[in-house]
């Protein structure tokens, strides 16, 4: 599935995808050179960190 790069830091990065799924993956499962921005083709099946981009409230 393709996102977009949308965040990213020493060890992991956040992928926007076109429906607003939100997922925090490791950047050892990014292409060389990825930064900030880019729109990568990322495999989600493996992957259990997804987010909502919905705010909780824990109160």
């Amino acid at each position: 599935m393709f996102g977009k790069i949308i965040d990213m830091n020493s060890t992991e990065a956040f992928i926007n995808f076109s429906d607003g799924t939100t997922v925090d993956v490791s950047i050892g499962r990014l292409p060389k050179n990825s930064k900030t921005g880019d729109t990568i083709n990322l495999n989600i099946g493996t992957i259990t960190n997804i987010l909502n981009n919905k705010m909780i409230d824990f109160f």
